[in-house]
Parts: C-alpha cells; sequence; structure tokens
C-alpha cells in the first residue's frame, strides 16, 4: 500500500500528521491550503489510468483517506452493499449502504505496510465522530468561551448555548429558552463568570510532572516545519528532473522535425516554469516560519503554564482541548442569592468540585449597592438613594456615577418599591384615576402623554405623572377619547358622576 513515489509518501504522512495535530478534516484541509500544498490522486480505468495527477486537497479526498482502512495495513472486503428497492413503477433503485465493522465479510490486520498502525485508524474514526455535530458532538470551536460544548443548565439539564452580544460581552444561555421549555430556574450567565474560574481551577490542579507535554508540543511543531519544507523540497525535484526530461527530448529531435520541435521546446518551456515556481514556494515555505527558540528556553517557559495559559498566542482552541483532557462537564446550577451563581465542575477522574461565585458582566450593579437600595429602598427616594451611594464610592456596573435613573432602573430590576409619596394634589388625578373617569386605558392616556397631547405635570422624586383635573384640561382629555381609534372606531367614554 505503500506508493513507491517518495513525494505521493510524504504527501499522505502529512495528511494523517496534519489531522493528529488540528483533530478535523476541515484542519488539515486549511493546513495543506496555508502551505499551498498538493495532495496527489491517481486515475482508476479508461485512457488515463495510473496517471498522477495533483491537485488541491479537498474535504472529501480527507475523508476518504481517513476513513479507508486500507491505509492502516488492514485488507477489508464487504464494507458495503448495494441496497435494491422495486418502485411503484416496476423500474428499480439501488443505493450503496455501509455495513458496521462487525458486518464486514473480510478483515485481515497487518495484510501489507500501511501510513498509520491500526489503532491510529480506530482513534482517527473517534476523532471524527466527536467532530460529528449533526450527532450531538460538541468539538472545540474558535470562539472565546472556554466550556462552549460541555457546560450544562442545571435547572432543566439542557446543554448551555454560546451568545456573542457584542466584542466584550459574551454569555452562556440555556438552550432550552429557544424551545419555549425552559424553566423558572433556567439562568444565563457573563462567559467570563464561569471561566475565569474553571481556568483558575485547571491550573491549580495541574502538577509540574504533566508540564512535559508542553515540550511534545514544541517537538510537533518543528516536525510540522521540516515536513512542509520537506514536501517543497520533493516538489522542485519531481520540478527538475521534468525539466531536465523535457530538455533530453528537446536536444534529440532532428532540427529538420520543424513540428516536433516546436512542440518540444514549449514542452520544455512550461516545464522550466512550473521548476521556477517550485523553487519560490520553497523559498516561501523556508522564510514563512520563524525558526523556533532554543529548547531550553522552551523547556523555562513550559515551567509557567499560568503564562502559556495567559499567552496571546495560545489560540481558545487549544485552551479548550487542555481543559477537556481534564474536566468532563461544567454545571450551572441553582441557587436563590441574586448577583451569585453556583459552579459544579466534574472531572474525568469523577471527582467533582463546587464553587459559588458573584456574577459578572456589564451593567452588573455590585451587590452592595443594590443591598443598600434594597434596605432604604423604601423610605428614601431614587435621587436621595443615587447621593448615598456617590458618598459610599460606589459606581454602576459600567462604571459610572449613580443618579435618579440608574436607581430605579435598579428599583424594576429587583421589584424594590418606591416611598410612597403625596405625589398627587389637590386637584388632580392621577392616570389611573383619569383613565376610570373616562372609560379608557390607562395606555391610552401614557400615549397622549408621550405624544405631548394632553396637559400633564411630572414628580420628580417619585417619577408619577399628575394630571390637574380642571374644566379646560377635563375638555382636552375628553376630545382626545372621543376622537377615533386606529380601527376608526369612535370610543364612547362614561365618566363617573355625570355625563360628559
Amino acid at each position: 500500500m505503500i506508493d513507491p513515489d517518495e513525494q505521493v509518501r510524504t504527501a499522505v504522512e502529512d495528511l494523517f500528521a496534519e489531522f493528529a495535530r488540528t483533530g478535523s478534516a476541515y484542519g488539515v484541509v486549511k493546513a495543506f491550503a496555508d502551505t499551498d500544498r498538493l495532495f496527489p490522486q491517481r486515475a482508476y480505468g479508461g485512457a488515463w489510468a495510473g496517471r498522477l495527477k495533483w491537485g488541491k486537497l479537498g474535504h472529501y479526498r480527507v475523508l476518504q483517506a481517513l476513513k479507508n482502512p486500507a491505509y492502516a495495513g488492514a485488507y477489508t472486503y464487504g464494507r458495503s452493499y448495494d441496497k435494491r428497492r422495486v418502485q411503484p413503477d416496476g423500474t428499480v433503485r439501488s443505493a450503496r449502504r455501509k455495513r458496521a465493522r462487525d458486518e464486514w465479510t473480510v478483515l485481515i490486520h497487518d495484510h501489507h505496510e500501511g501510513y498509520i498502525s491500526w489503532q491510529q485508524f480506530l482513534d482517527n474514526e473517534a476523532k471524527l465522530a466527536a467532530n460529528h455535530t449533526a450527532r450531538g458532538a460538541r468539538p472545540p470551536r474558535e470562539g472565546s468561551a472556554l466550556c462552549q460544548g460541555i457546560i450544562y443548565c442545571g435547572a432543566c439539564g439542557a446543554r448551555m448555548g454560546t451568545r456573542y452580544g457584542n466584542r466584550h460581552y459574551v454569555f452562556y444561555v440555556c438552550t432550552s429558552a429557544s424551545d419555549q421549555a425552559s424553566t423558572t430556574g433556567c439562568r444565563s450567565v457573563a462567559v467570563a463568570t464561569v471561566d475565569d474560574v474553571v481556568g483558575r481551577l485547571l491550573l491549580e490542579a495541574v502538577t509540574p510532572e504533566q508540564i512535559t507535554a508542553a515540550l511534545a508540543v514544541a517537538d510537533e511543531v518543528t516536525e510540522r516545519h521540516v515536513r512542509s519544507h520537506r514536501a517543497a523540497e520533493l516538489a522542485v525535484e519531481r520540478a527538475r528532473y521534468e525539466a531536465d526530461r523535457a530538455e533530453r527530448a528537446f536536444s534529440q529531435v532532428e532540427p529538420e522535425n520543424r513540428l516536433v520541435a516546436r512542440s518540444l521546446e514549449s514542452r520544455w518551456e512550461a516545464k522550466l516554469a512550473a521548476l521556477a515556481e517550485a523553487e519560490t514556494a520553497l523559498e516561501t515555505a523556508r522564510a514563512a516560519k520563524p525558526p523556533l527558540p532554543p529548547r531550553s528556553t522552551l523547556e523555562a517557559l513550559a515551567a509557567d503554564l499560568p503564562r502559556l495559559w495567559d499567552d496571546p498566542d495560545t489560540s481558545p482552541r487549544d485552551r479548550k482541548r487542555l481543559l477537556r483532557t481534564l474536566i468532563a462537564d461544567i454545571t450551572l446550577l441553582p441557587i436563590e442569592q441574586r448577583g451569585q451563581v453556583r459552579i459544579g465542575v466534574r472531572w474525568h477522574t469523577g471527582a467533582t468540585d463546587e464553587i459559588t461565585v458573584n456574577r459578572k458582566g456589564p451593567g452588573r450593579t455590585p451587590t452592595t449597592a443594590v443591598e443598600i437600595i434594597s434596605r432604604y429602598g423604601a423610605a428614601k427616594t431614587s435621587a436621595q438613594l443615587a447621593e448615598q451611594l456617590n458618598a459610599a464610592g460606589l459606581t454602576t456596573g459600567k462604571g459610572r456615577p449613580f443618579d435618579t435613573a440608574a436607581v430605579a432602573r435598579i428599583r424594576d430590576t429587583y421589584g424594590i418599591p418606591a416611598p410612597r409619596t403625596a405625589a398627587v394634589q389637590d386637584g388632580e388625578v392621577s392616570v389611573t384615576q383619569a383613565a376610570k373617569l373616562l372609560g379608557v386605558s390607562t395606555k391610552a392616556i401614557y400615549y397622549w402623554i408621550r405624544h405631548d397631547l394632553v396637559p400633564v405635570r411630572r414628580v420628580e422624586t417619585s417619577r408619577r405623572w399628575c394630571i390637574p383635573w380642571n374644566e379646560e384640561t377635563q375638555a382636552i382629555y375628553r376630545q382626545q377619547a372621543a376622537k377615533p381609534t386606529s380601527r376608526g372606531k369612535r370610543t364612547t367614554p362614561t365618566i363617573a358622576g355625570g355625563a360628559v
């Protein structure tokens, strides 16, 4: 099974090596595309049988190689069968169906030399299955959310998805919300609230003996650079051979045979152009990657895993892979205390940890500020509370000083009542009272107020609306109530205590 062509062998070996590094078929395609490496394909049957062609590596071709046991040195027969079905019109249609491994007709291990071992073939199958999102798999992604794919809601048991509000605010949300099946205990939480705790827990759990994995990664990077350069060198060698062969053919033609000479000369020029292009690609490959630092430097760097973890060059996907090697899943557990979140961590060893932390995120009011507003909210106005919070050196979740509007929003969010003040004076009515007198809804009156259609007075301390109920004001409100609605109907108000 090993191809006698060294360039073909190198390309196939690179395919399996890149899959071991990236863990996905699309990662292999991207790695080949980034380094401008081509992949071979032989034609079978027909006039082009046995001819070797080179082209860009596609996703289907990667899957074809990863799923073929022949590359693992195994001989197989009967991995699929044709299923025929008779249609109502009498025609017969057939479709190819795959069999499970235990149903294969023949399976002979170590039948010939392969590019990978049988165990590596099984590991590759497991990786492909773990990447199959249509079947429920949640592989590591490129996003910044560290626990993406392994965090669950402790209230309903559903998986928690990742939502990106903007560049600075990412949060986990229970997927039951999209199915209208969420419970009262389902919550969303800022990614920073969970990821900071889980990342710190991981760094505390890693022992110095496990740090040698960083050196293995460095060796893998070095090997990858060598493979990339070697592939370019083999391409130059093949292009030089093709150019020399074209030159020999041109030199051996008889000068009188001008038609053949012109054809061979054109072919020679094309081969020389291909050689120049291959040499340029080799120089680009050598200059694209900077040389790695000495191993002693890597050892000193690997001794400090927290610095590696926080390094900007460490990709989010690499952090997720490291996290999943030790942690099985994360659960957002229910909690009664507002402003806090309870995080359950289950390790692959079966051990569990439970941590309670304060929530984070833009607009998140400090717990101390909420406690002060809850304690004095019924006795002090929003303006008085804003002065008290600013005097205590507290700020809003966005780092701004408190004002009346900010305190009012906190009251609405946490259901903190405002002090009962004598807002309505003699000769005035509230919006609710005016709605009853006019026989309309409060929404209609608020609509008139928002569009400045009626006179009204705003009480700044309690932020309530008071309506002067004199003859002139009543006439304006009755005129608005008598106007046709959006459906063309006319309201027929009845005023308590007399006719309109």
